[in-house]
């Protein structure tokens, strides 16, 4: 992760691992993994959308490889800790309609998956073409034990 990115990570982590969390964390989470390699914990700060126990993710940024081996996370969502196990989504139709999902919830996101940012609907070709070409990634974590 070059310097750039860890510094524009920093501030919404500092901000979502505070009482301030209000302010990011309706639409946005911190997700804690181990790297593949070192076991070393790493933290980012990432969009989502929650359904029931499951809890949607993309990325196009390489830190998803560390869950293909070690798919047990930490999210920090709305100021409390939740542990779960992620699966990179591994069927394009699917890993759209997870893309789709979360770009309805945070419309923001749109401009960094890649997408057309005008505010009107997304199409499904468009929502595919953003999981099939380049590195975007979609990510299902599968909550442990909510309470």
């Amino acid at each position: 992760m070059s310097r750039l990115s860890r510094l524009a990570n920093a501030v919404p982590a500092l901000v979502l691992a505070s009482p301030l969390h209000r302010l990011l964390s309706g639409r946005y989470a911190l997700v804690e993994f181990a790297g593949r390699r070192t076991g070393v914990r790493y933290r980012t700060p990432v969009a989502y959308v929650r359904d029931g126990r499951r809890v949607l993710l993309s990325t196009d940024s390489p830190w998803w490889r560390n869950l293909i081996d070690r798919p047990e996370v930490r999210l920090r969502l709305r100021g409390g800790v939740v542990a779960g196990r992620a699966r990179i989504v591994a069927d394009e139709h699917e890993a759209a309609l997870v893309l789709g999902a979360l770009v309805r919830v945070v419309p923001g996101y749109r401009r960094p998956a890649g997408l057309a940012a005008d505010g009107g609907r997304v199409s499904d070709e468009e929502l595919l073409r953003a999981v099939t070409t380049g590195r975007r990634r979609s990510i299902e974590v599968t909550l442990a034990d909510v309470r």
